[in-house]
């Protein structure tokens, strides 16, 4: 399956629609499967999460709106396509407010469907990159990715808070010393500043960080490799 693939469920009763539906997204680059009502969704649920659902209207079983409402009720993140003969704005009203995203009149245009699936798919792609997004929370002093929430001491918050916000996110060693020196007479010691990076280094892999979160420059100090955000 390539990168940009969707898994994609489409709900239709019409055998010759229902497989040329999943031929041309199949030819699209995308992972399908159909079903001809909404009972038989059960069958295919096991490691089958579709991103993408196709919803006809008129299944011989439940009535596809009721079907949406359940759909987005379980799979709340998930898109779903209404795909009906019903042309009355009552019912494309029905439709959105059922959950759809989107209410396509049949016959639908292909060109037009996988548009809107595509559409679909750069709201995923939007979402997961949101959700693997790097915050700090400067009140909380905890930063929070993937992984879940990680606490920081002071020192942890200025060096990063620093370090976000610095040219090129890049900071020599003497701004670092100067951030965790407190007041003290005597600036910290090149070990020290190592070893307070290496803390935050392992505290940004246990929030989901990619393994080089903080590079070592040479002779000069560090730079954030890693997108992180300030709450």
């Amino acid at each position: 399956m390539e990168t940009n693939a969707l898994k994609i469920l489409l709900v239709e009763d019409d055998d010759d629609l229902r497989g040329a539906t999943l031929a041309f997204l199949q030819r699209a680059g995308h992972f399908v499967r159909g079903v001809t009502m909404a009972e038989e969704l059960q069958d295919v649920a096991g490691g089958f999460i579709a991103d993408v659902y196709l919803v006809d209207i008129n299944l011989p079983d439940e009535d596809g709106l009721s079907l949406t409402k359940r759909l987005r009720a379980s799979h709340p993140s998930a898109g779903i396509i209404i795909t009906t003969g019903r042309t009355h704005i009552s019912d494309k009203v029905a439709g959105h407010e059922s959950g759809a995203d989107f209410y396509l009149t049949k016959p639908v245009d292909p060109d037009e469907l996988i548009a809107f699936v595509n559409s679909l798919g750069k709201r995923k792609h939007n979402h997961i990159e949101q959700d693997n997004l790097m915050k700090l929370d400067l009140v909380r002093r905890q930063l929070l990715g993937p992984n879940g929430a990680v606490d920081l001491t002071t020192s942890d918050t200025l060096i990063l808070n620093a370090l976000i916000r610095a040219p090129g996110q890049s900071l020599e060693r003497w701004q670092i010393g100067e951030l965790i020196n407190d007041g003290k007479p005597n600036p910290p010691s090149r070990a020290t500043i190592e070893m307070r990076i290496t803390r935050l280094r392992r505290k940004l892999a246990s929030a989901g960080a990619p393994s080089l979160s903080i590079k070592s420059e040479y002779k000069i100090g560090y730079t954030l490799c890693c997108s992180v955000v300030i709450r």
